[in-house]
């Protein structure tokens, strides 16, 4: 009984203390004090209204992180590229524009000749024209890019005083008349006049790949060649060449116009450009073989023999010129006829060809200023070319032309004092 009492005793004794511990609430735990504010949260507004809420906490108790902020990206202005004056187009490497153009003479009679024909398709501006017996002659110019070889290379003419003036370029010609040398040595750039003639031959600067006893065809030059003599003479560097402006888009005004076919001389030396609609360019079509009845002659695509590309153009233009027959004398084939002076200054008629349209047009170029001709519209405003090559028809103020259901005609008639025209090329 002693025993029973001493352990009921004791059980009492434990549960008292048992009841007593839960009877005191624990203290709650300290709260972790509130995150730092991160640096670039914005700080409070000055006297913001008491209402605002207070920044919820996270389940965890503790506010929660700002969100994250993205900075701006940089933006940076792109360089502008360096865009070629003859064509509008942009150079990958702006350091060519760096130089003066070429401007190179090249022959188209007789035919033969044309499988010699090489580097026209890397020129930024053709010029054709007429030289004399019914034939015609380049003045291909390059700037932009650096055909290793261009030929076959033949002798100036006239109009090259002015073009050479125009482009403020190094001319390249076997050599001239030695009336057409004197024109030349007249201007201010004939120290610029790359020729036989003027003292200059010898590869690669002027090669003759056959002796001239031989044949005249076989004359090449090397533009190169040409950009490191102008460097030596110091008549290198950047020329000022504005005159041109470009637009990809068409301007408004134009005429739908798919042919542009110029009869040198009636059905025997014949240029024709033809639009593409799908490349947006006028591939260039000559004459093959002799005059085929009243149908002319067969065409086809001019190439270059260089690289078997199809000569194209983003631009044609036909200028009207006045052609005067001088007293210079030009022996082609064997035989002599006088040359024709072309003054390329002054202003008028001219037809635009772009994106498939016809445009009626003046040219301009003051003889004293100098400079490149513009084209303008009936107000005066400057007609922007396509960006791209451009080919200039120089036709004379003599020629009949007309333009009937898209197709543009003209046959070129020059006053002809000299001997009858040359025999079938």
């Amino acid at each position: 009984m002693h025993n029973l009492n001493v352990k009921l005793l004791l059980h009492l004794a434990a549960l008292a203390l048992v009841l007593g511990a839960c009877g005191t609430p624990a203290a709650p735990p300290t709260a972790a004090p509130p995150a730092t504010t991160a640096a670039t949260e914005a700080a409070p507004t000055a006297g913001a209204a008491a209402t605002d809420p207070p920044t919820p906490l996270s389940a965890t108790g503790t506010a929660p992180p700002p969100a994250a902020t993205t900075a701006p990206a940089l933006t940076s202005t792109p360089e502008p590229q360096a865009v070629n004056p003859l064509t509008g187009l942009p150079v990958a490497e702006p350091a060519v524009l760096d130089r003066r153009p070429i401007a190179i003479k090249v022959a188209h009679f007789p035919r033969s000749v044309r499988s010699f024909q090489v580097g026209l398709s890397q020129a930024d501006n053709v010029w054709e024209h007429y030289a004399e017996g019914g034939t015609i002659r380049f003045t291909a110019v390059f700037l932009s890019q650096t055909p290793e070889r261009v030929g076959n290379v033949r002798s100036a003419r006239l109009i090259d005083a002015y073009l050479g003036q125009a482009y403020q370029a190094m001319l390249v010609a076997s050599g001239s008349s030695s009336g057409t040398m004197q024109r030349l040595r007249e201007t201010d750039f004939y120290e610029r006049v790359i020729a036989e003639y003027t003292g200059y031959g010898g590869c690669p600067l002027l090669c003759r790949e056959e002796s001239a006893t031989v044949t005249s065809n076989k004359l090449f030059t090397s533009p190169p060649a040409v950009w490191d003599l102008a460097d030596s003479l110091g008549l290198g560097g950047a020329q000022d060449l504005g005159g041109f402006e470009f637009d990809q888009a068409p301007p408004p005004g134009g005429e739908p116009a798919t042919t542009i076919h110029i009869d040198w001389l009636r059905n025997f030396t014949i240029t024709e450009w033809r639009y593409d609609a799908a490349a947006n360019t006028y591939g260039r079509w000559i004459d093959t073989d002799a005059t085929s009845a009243s149908a002319g002659p067969n065409l086809a695509p001019h190439v270059d023999t260089a690289n078997g590309q199809a000569l194209t153009a983003s631009d044609v233009v036909a200028l009207v010129v006045p052609h005067t027959a001088s007293n210079i004398h030009e022996e082609e084939g064997g035989k002599v006829y006088y040359s024709y002076d072309i003054p390329l200054h002054g202003s008028g008629q001219a037809w635009l060809f772009r994106d498939g349209f016809r445009y009626e047009v003046t040219w301009r170029r003051d003889e004293a200023q100098g400079g490149l001709p513009r084209l303008v519209d009936a107000s005066g405003s400057v007609i922007a070319y396509r960006p791209g090559v451009i080919w200039f028809d120089v036709l004379s103020d003599r020629s009949e032309i007309t333009f009937v259901d898209g197709v543009f005609t003209a046959w070129v008639r020059v006053p002809n004092p000299g001997p009858a025209p040359t025999a079938t090329p």
